[in-house]
């Protein structure tokens, strides 16, 4: 059985996720810090803090073999430019950027030994436009960045490193994001809707499954018409 590491599985588009991996007949990793509202019995729980980059190394070494990383726990602080605190900066890199770094830089060993393995990183419609917390776009600008950086490493090993930019989705993201931006995402968006957990999970699962060998340090962009403008 296959096994996917899902991180930020506790709630939101990880929880969707992590539900589309076990319908599909997938072992579950579920890393995140607070499980309160987590309710899959299958799945195994990993109660992680993935600021404390130190430790990722020896917990990926102690969860066997992972077909599957899916990096999407993070963060947003919606905060202005010049209310960022030094410790508000530093988290929100150290979770949205460096984690996943680290993550993916744990789990290539592995993955080139079996010349097999699929990794998801969960960048933004902010990693191409401007965004009122300057810091959350820098760092899904940045994980734009390395999951190209990671695909051309590790595609001649036979790994495949995509990314997802979710446009407006009902999560709890959305719900701290400035009002102004919201209305204004809103107003661009085909359908008229936010995206739903499951929809952007949908294409994770695909990515992660069925998505041919050539589809290598892609950016799917999943947003609805919110593109930049």
């Amino acid at each position: 059985m296959n096994t996917a590491l899902v991180t930020g599985a506790g709630r939101g588009i990880g929880l969707a996720t992590a539900r589309a991996f076990l319908a599909a007949g997938w072992r579950i990793l579920a890393l995140d810090r607070n499980f309160s509202g987590f309710d899959i019995k299958e799945a195994i729980r990993i109660e992680f803090d993935l600021s404390e980059l130190e430790k990722i190394p020896k917990l990926i070494s102690s969860l066997g073999d992972i077909h599957a990383l899916v990096n999407n726990a993070g963060m947003q602080n919606a905060l202005p430019y010049d209310q960022y605190t030094d410790e508000a900066r530093r988290r929100i890199i150290r979770i949205n950027l460096e984690a996943p770094a680290e993550l993916m830089r744990a789990v290539a060993p592995q993955m080139i030994a079996r010349r097999s393995g699929r990794i998801v990183n969960l960048a933004s419609i902010a990693s191409w436009q401007p965004h009122p917390d300057p810091w959350y776009g820098a760092t899904k600008a940045g994980i734009a960045s390395l999951t190209r950086s990671f695909a051309m490493y590790l595609g001649k090993h036979g790994v495949q490193v995509n990314a997802v930019a979710p446009g407006p989705v009902d999560t709890e993201l959305l719900k701290v994001v400035d009002a102004a931006r919201r209305e204004s995402l809103l107003r661009q968006v085909y359908t008229g809707r936010v995206g739903t957990p499951e929809e952007i999970a949908a294409a994770i699962l695909w990515l992660c499954t069925a998505s041919p060998a050539i589809v290598n340090g892609s950016i799917l962009d999943i947003n609805d018409g919110t593109y930049p403008r």
